[in-house]
């Protein structure tokens, strides 16, 4: 295997700065930043190919294995969506007109297409037991890749190229999979509810300081807006604001769970709270949600 000469790893590094530079510049909220609209997405893909309000599932273990396959697809149809730029010409995303293709592993190796050889490849992976993921930039050359192929000929990218790789997100946490590992007996007593407002409030009620990311509320919620059984009147806000619970949203009380000294949380995630001392309580009943 042919292995790097420094003009060429020195071109190879300034191109990958390149086009980190226009990824982040792609993020123009001042609330949210390149890694917490992937780790929003990742969430997103996994928990629409889990399709939990029409199967009825709840982890991507119970998924058929086609369905784990096409998360790669949905992953880079919602990345070149959140970031709002086009398909390349040949590959998945055009970065300031350069080709990038886009290849994501549930496990920590990426297989890379011939069409990708010699090309910028951007790397996503996560575990949903540890809710953890990784993204990086590469430039697919032999030196990066392995020497044989699979059936389809395409190539792994090899340890040497994992130490070429230009990490954006190292190990880093998105929303978690709250089913995950959930007590069975609290989710019997969640569905048990006949009404979507009831299950979330009962839901809410046992989750308290825990994050719970959107996409979950549709799998106890199933209807046409899942959302205003949470913030509707006579939703789970208005069941629980008489037991002293509030229920607060990432994308609109940022602010507020920075004044209560609570871990900060993603746009796309709900936090339940029971306010621990009476400057707390003045906090959220002045904020209208108690």
């Amino acid at each position: 295997m042919r292995m790097f000469d420094h003009a060429e790893k020195s071109r190879d590094d300034a191109l990958l700065a390149h086009i980190e530079e226009e990824l982040r510049r792609t993020i123009r909220s001042a609330d949210d930043d390149l890694q917490s609209v992937t780790a929003q997405l990742i969430r997103r893909a996994i928990d629409e190919v889990i399709d939990a309000p029409r199967t009825g599932r709840l982890t991507l273990d119970e998924c058929e294995k086609t369905e784990k396959t096409y998360l790669g697809t949905k992953i880079e149809i919602l990345f070149r969506q959140s970031i709002g730029q086009p398909k390349g010409q040949a590959l998945d995303l055009s970065i300031a007109g350069i080709d990038v293709d886009i290849k994501h592993s549930i496990a920590r190796s990426w297989m890379i297409p011939g069409e990708a050889l010699g090309k910028v490849c951007l790397l996503i992976n996560e575990n949903e037991r540890t809710a953890r993921f990784n993204m990086g930039l590469i430039v697919c050359r032999a030196g990066n890749l392995t020497a044989g192929g699979n059936r389809d000929k395409k190539l792994q990218v090899s340890a040497v190229g994992m130490g070429n790789v230009r990490w954006l997100v190292a190990d880093q946490p998105y929303p978690r999979n709250i089913w995950q590992e959930f007590d069975k007996a609290l989710l019997q007593r969640i569905i048990a509810h006949r009404g979507g407002a009831a299950r979330l409030a009962e839901l809410f009620r046992n989750m308290l300081f825990r994050p719970i990311p959107r996409s979950a509320i549709p799998a106890v919620a199933p209807q046409l807006d899942p959302l205003k059984r949470v913030r509707a009147n006579g939703g789970a806000r208005d069941i629980l604001k008489p037991e002293g619970i509030a229920v607060l949203w990432g994308s609109y009380d940022r602010h507020l769970i920075a004044r209560l000294n609570l871990p900060p949380i993603f746009g796309d995630e709900f936090l339940s709270v029971r306010p621990r001392s009476d400057d707390e309580l003045q906090l959220l009943r002045q904020a209208g949600h108690l």
